[in-house]
């Protein structure tokens, strides 16, 4: 794999930028009163009627995993990809761990038992705990030990009622063992596990541009992805014709290996793009997680592994979770335009363009007045020319650029001494 990168102010990038996102127990208290509602549903609904006695379990366990993997998250949207990532997996092993049971007891389904959800105080309790408690200790192990044999037991007591005793025997064998062998990956691993496991291992080979640089990758298979400023990739170390799979946040543009066996796949947001040989560009909104895809050659699919939407050349979609939805004109341009040098802004709040203006060009604009900030502005202007992004900015706001100080500003223009003293008659 070789990488190179067109920064602008002729350094290179730095990728130790800290991790903020998750500083303390007391932002992941407030991550989990805003998302747990949301999550909750998730698993839900991956877990089904006959499993919701298994929703608190997965949700909590997400919350401890992004615990653990804090040092990794740069911002709120890195935490919730991640938190929404784990509950499908989690969900997905806890299915599999149940049907393992069920296939042994000749496919019942009398276990649909009466089980209530676990109340949203309660689940923050057990995180405390799990974070807290006594970790891995030798008297820890026998209390989980002994937590998940009374598991089984409860399990066979409900579906196995009736059966010989060395079918229950053998029910009793195999629930044991997924519960208590789940985390050596016993199991059939699915797709979709085996690549989060390859995008969260510690040994993934991040690749990141900071403001005003953009970055060319070559992977292993020949794919080349352009990254735009302030983007990550991650590749997982066995990357190759068995492992096609990155995460992309920011923007990148790809341009996929033709004649592989297997698809090439960009986990994006909380959706995949999958592909096999094409040409596309991606880009994640950090505010809202949405993901924009524009198709320029060949087709992709996009959404939830289960519900892919295929889009064509020149097609151009917005997806979240499990809604995709087309794309604008105009939304698509925003998205697009980088590739060929432009920056495109439809209707957009000053708050955002500021931010654009330091993605793109590296230049901090203040604008000493914050009721200014509520003014909209659309302009195209090229990648290569600040003053033509300025004077859009002025032309679509009535603001004025120049200096407070040492600083750049936009500020209301100021009267003219002519109009001045014409006032004044």
């Amino acid at each position: 794999m070789s990488t190179t990168f067109d920064a602008r102010d002729g350094n290179a990038p730095d990728a130790g930028s800290p991790a903020v996102a998750l500083a303390d127990e007391e932002t992941l208290r407030r991550f989990f009163l805003e998302e747990y509602p949301a999550l909750t549903e998730e698993a839900r609904t991956d877990l089904g009627p006959d499993a919701r006695a298994l929703v608190g379990k997965v949700v909590e366990g997400a919350f401890v995993r992004a615990w653990d993997a804090r040092a990794r998250f740069q911002t709120p949207a890195d935490v919730h990809q991640f938190l929404v990532e784990d509950i499908h997996h989690a969900a997905a092993r806890a299915l599999s761990r149940r049907a393992g049971a069920h296939r042994l007891a000749g496919g019942s389904r009398a276990d649909a038992h009466e089980l209530r959800e676990e109340t949203q105080e309660e689940a923050w309790l057990h995180i405390m705990h799990a974070l807290h408690g006594e970790g891995h200790s030798p008297k820890a192990l026998e209390e989980l030990a002994r937590h998940s044999r009374h598991e089984a037991a409860e399990h066979i007591k409900h579906s196995e009622q009736g059966k010989p005793l060395w079918i229950v025997l053998g029910i009793f064998a195999v629930a044991l063992a997924a519960v208590l062998g789940a985390a050596y990956g016993m199991g059939r691993v699915s797709e979709n596990e085996k690549f989060a496991r390859a995008l969260n291992a510690p040994d993934v080979k991040p690749i990141a541009t900071t403001f005003a640089r953009m970055g060319t990758v070559t992977l292993d298979d020949g794919t080349k992805v352009r990254l735009a400023p302030e983007s990550e990739l991650t590749v997982p170390k066995l990357f190759g014709p068995e492992l096609r799979v990155v995460k992309l946040k920011g923007a990148g543009e790809f341009t996929v290996t033709k004649g592989m066996e297997k698809p090439f796949r960009v986990n994006a947001g909380t959706v995949a793009v999958v592909a096999t040989g094409t040409a596309f560009t991606v880009k994640v909104d950090e505010n809202t997680i949405e993901t924009t895809v524009v198709v320029s050659e060949g087709s992709v699919k996009v959404g939830k592994p289960k519900d892919l939407t295929d889009v064509p050349a020149g097609g151009a979609v917005i997806a979240k979770d499990s809604v995709v939805r087309q794309a604008t004109a105009a939304q698509k341009e925003e998205a697009d335009s980088w590739r060929s040098g432009m920056l495109v802004v439809n209707d957009k709040p000053l708050n955002q363009v500021l931010n654009l203006m330091k993605k793109w060009y590296g230049l901090t604009i203040l604008v000493p007045q914050p009721k200014l900030m509520e003014r909209k502005a659309s302009f195209r202007a090229s990648l290569d020319s600040t003053r033509q992004a300025i004077r859009g900015i002025e032309a679509s706001t009535g603001l004025q650029f120049g200096y407070v100080g040492q600083n750049m500003a936009f500020t209301e223009p100021t009267a003219k001494p002519e109009a001045a003293k014409k006032g004044k008659k």
